[in-house]
């Protein structure tokens, strides 16, 4: 109900459909994987039913799979030698929802270079096509050369819409959970957000691809670097949060730096880099002083 309510058109209906995961989240993270599999068919069932096949075949690429994947992943545990229960890293989930979107860039570019007029050109045609209709109602939002820019960036910034929309309505149903006492696993804590070497020189080949070829492989590479960048963000997260904590700032100045944040979206790229130098200058152990490993 909540998937189908943006076929209503309105901007509350549209509200309630990023919300449409909340639900499998809730039944997968306190009910486990059986039931969550029931619950995704059942919704990817009754929307191909009552929309048509393929809002249900979308419901189930962007919804229902990918929350059952996360959940099986998130629910992994191990007891280690010394007593105590691990439970499948922060760090690992963020990827795994990155790596969800860059495989989706990969299909979608590779079926529009060969069965259309090429990736970039057909994302640039589209954003002129939206901006040509836009003009003719009255509303010049963006010209030509503007419409050009944005196809650019365009599968990068849808990809960060879904992952973003993803992490809030599993942290949503992980803290409701909790609140109730019904979550089957502890909740993540952001410090706990770690990213490897490898991430970072996958981000960087990306990003260097990008600058460096031409036609549909830069514009792919430079996308996929938009998106192996989302990992980068939370580990700066992590890494910000270190330093408040390290200084002595309290909420108030933690809820300036996010409205900031969310008021400039460009000063997401600071946190980008600082979870991009995490790896190497290691500041958050520096911090937090020497553990026992």
């Amino acid at each position: 109900m909540l998937y189908a309510a943006a076929l209503s058109g309105s901007f509350f209906g549209i509200v309630l459909a990023y919300l449409a995961m909340l639900p499998l989240f809730g039944v997968g993270l306190a009910l486990g994987v059986q039931p969550l599999v029931v619950a995704a068919v059942s919704a990817a069932a009754g929307i191909a039913v009552f929309g048509g096949l393929w809002p249900g075949i979308l419901f189930g690429l962007t919804n229902a799979l990918p929350v059952t994947l996360l959940v099986v992943l998130a629910l992994q545990s191990r007891t280690w030698s010394d007593g105590n229960t691990y439970w499948y890293p922060a760090g690992r989930l963020v990827q795994v929802v990155s790596l969800w979107c860059a495989g989706s860039i990969v299909l979608v570019g590779l079926g529009l270079s060969v069965f259309g007029s090429g990736f970039e050109t057909s994302v640039v045609g589209f954003i002129r096509s939206m901006a040509e209709a836009l003009h003719s109602q009255g509303q010049p939002i963006l010209n030509a050369d503007a419409a050009t820019g944005v196809a650019v960036l365009l599968p990068g910034i849808i990809a960060w819409s879904w992952m973003v929309m993803s992490t809030v309505n599993g942290l949503i149903g992980q803290s409701v959970l909790r609140r109730v006492g019904k979550n089957l696993r502890p909740t993540p804590r952001l410090s706990e957000v770690e990213v490897g070497p490898a991430w970072v020189a996958g981000f960087g080949v990306c990003a260097l691809a990008g600058a460096a070829l031409p036609g549909d492989l830069g514009f792919g590479a430079v996308n996929m670097a938009i998106v192996l960048a989302y990992p980068l963000f939370f580990q700066g997260l992590s890494v910000a949060h270190a330093l408040f904590a390290h200084w002595g700032l309290g909420p108030l100045v933690i809820g300036l730096f996010y409205g900031v944040m969310v008021l400039l979206s460009w000063t997401a790229l600071a946190v980008v880099a600082l979870g991009l130098a995490e790896p190497l200058v290691r500041l958050r152990v520096r911090l937090a002083g020497r553990k026992n490993t």
